[in-house]
């Protein structure tokens, strides 16, 4: 069986290999998407542990993969949002040939966001968050002799029923609310997938209820996110014929979260 640190290591390997194909090929939506959830992986999981990490050490780990993470979510967001533009064109084909100069518009921006992400500036200052947080981890000193059964098992049911109880009660119309849900329903999954071994009826059950929890939050979270650019694209452009299709394109998202 894996041990605790081997499982961070391997997690913390993920990135530094997704961070290559992303290098390799940055104009693939998904190399954005897989690099920042190996990040996220990883921070959830140091999260799940955070109970048995010297506080001063879990919460600079955890600012260090918070602000890798944080490189690339304008990046994220625009695919994201190239993607939703894209389903309102192909079930709205009647608005025509306006949305050839949007996609045109929201490309360049894209384009922009990435090279942001390549520039040496900004790639330095991604890698020497993960060289720290390389140092942090191999330098965590779990006790082998713990009962790591135990741990997993009372964090996983802790965790599962406090989610629960958050969802039952949960407002949608509130965005801040649904967005908190849905981070632990990821550090949640996260751990339920990762450390499964250790607790394995447990963690197939809470990774099932974390799973629909994230997407029911996730639909909300992406629809508020992509609202709120669209609005501000909207704000932006020059051409009058972008800015009211951006704001039908943005009245679509509103629809989902209102």
């Amino acid at each position: 069986m894996a041990s605790i640190q081997s499982i961070l290591h391997d997690r913390y390997q993920s990135i530094l290999v997704e961070n290559i194909r992303y290098l390799n090929n940055p104009y693939d939506p998904d190399r954005t998407h897989d690099l920042r959830v190996t990040i996220r992986t990883l921070r959830g999981l140091v999260k799940f542990l955070k109970r048995r990490i010297d506080p001063a050490v879990y919460e600079s780990i955890d600012s260090n993969l918070s602000r890798a993470a944080t490189l690339f979510n304008t990046l994220r967001e625009l695919d994201v949002l190239i993607e939703q533009a894209g389903e309102y064109a192909y079930h709205h084909p009647e608005e025509g040939r306006g949305y050839r100069h949007l996609f045109t518009v929201l490309r360049d921006s894209r384009q922009q966001e990435m090279e942001r992400t390549l520039s040496d500036q900004e790639h330095h200052a991604f890698e020497n968050e993960l060289t720290e947080v390389h140092k942090q981890i191999f330098d965590l000193k779990f006790n082998q002799t713990s009962n790591w059964h135990q741990y997993i098992s009372k964090e996983l049911n802790r965790r599962n029923h406090k989610l629960i109880k958050m969802y039952d009660k949960l407002d949608f119309k509130n965005y801040p609310e649904v967005h908190h849900v849905r981070k632990r329903s990821k550090t949640l999954r996260y751990a339920s997938v990762n450390f499964a071994e250790f607790a394995a009826n447990k963690a197939e059950k809470s990774a099932k209820l974390a799973k629909s929890i994230q997407d029911d939050t996730g639909t909300i979270t992406d629809a508020h996110v992509n609202y709120m650019r669209l609005r501000q694209l909207a704000n932006a452009v020059t051409k009058d014929a972008d800015k009211q299709l951006l704001l039908k394109i943005a009245d679509e998202q509103l629809k989902k979260f209102k």
